[in-house]
């Protein structure tokens, strides 16, 4: 839930800024949109996006992003508790790259609301990652440790609809922000080789405690396959510049 109010917040924080532009009527298009998307840079996502216009109703648009690993272990057969060991670092040892593919119509007299299709692709690598969750039965609670290589293959489809709003500067140069909401529907395909689990039956809220994960020379390996529904919505900045219809 943090991370949707998050995003909610940058969106209404991007929608005062526009609405404090006097509008104006559109009377040329440009052809050429660079776009970074300001909404998944809180949760260290990087996405730069170009559109190119073939009319003013017609855009084709490509997008590539980037989710960097920003913690590592050292050592992830030993782990310390006081490090708060728990699922969240799964995704953040976790390399991720996207792209995407649109189509763009833009549907009012001034070209600036369109509904999209994309198609997209993420892959997730993890090398020796450290999983953990918590496991709870009529007698005990515990928590279990798997030391884990992952790779994730997700490709699926977007429909957009948005509203791009433009601050003009002069003629040949203009910024603004589009906002966007739609829904993806993705299918996942997961493939996990297990070296080592544990399960403990003291917390990470307990202070500081040492678990070692043993690793075995005959790792498990698995595959996990799903669909999943989703709700989208963001925000790009965006950059454009002619050539100009006529």
């Amino acid at each position: 839930m943090k991370k949707i109010y998050i995003k909610i917040t940058a969106l209404l924080i991007c929608y005062l800024i526009v609405s404090s532009v006097i509008a104006q009527d559109e009377r040329y298009y440009h052809r050429n949109f660079i776009g970074g998307n300001l909404s998944e840079i809180p949760f260290l996502d990087y996405r730069l996006s170009y559109e190119y216009r073939l009319t003013p109703s017609h855009g084709f648009k490509i997008e590539m992003g980037y989710k960097p690993a920003t913690r590592y272990f050292t050592d992830a057969t030993i782990i310390n508790l006081g490090q708060k060991t728990t699922g969240w670092c799964y995704r953040n040892t976790a390399n991720w790259y996207y792209i995407s593919l649109g189509y763009r119509y833009y549907i009012n007299k001034k070209k600036t609301v369109y509904i999209s299709p994309e198609l997209f692709y993420k892959l997730m690598t993890a090398d020796k990652i450290v999983y953990s969750w918590g496991i709870i039965n009529s007698e005990t609670s515990l928590n279990a440790f798997d030391l884990r290589s992952m790779t994730t293959d997700c490709i699926g489809t977007n429909l957009l609809i948005g509203k791009r709003a433009t601050i003009r500067f002069c003629k040949g140069f203009h910024m603004g922000f589009d906002f966007f909401t739609g829904l993806s529907i993705r299918a996942k395909l997961i493939h996990t080789t297990t070296y080592g689990h544990i399960e403990v039956s003291h917390y990470h809220d307990e202070g500081v405690g040492i678990v070692s994960i043993p690793e075995s020379d005959n790792p498990d390996h698995g595959t996990t396959t799903f669909v999943q529904g989703m709700l989208q919505f963001g925000v790009i900045m965006f950059f454009s510049w002619p050539g100009n219809f006529h």
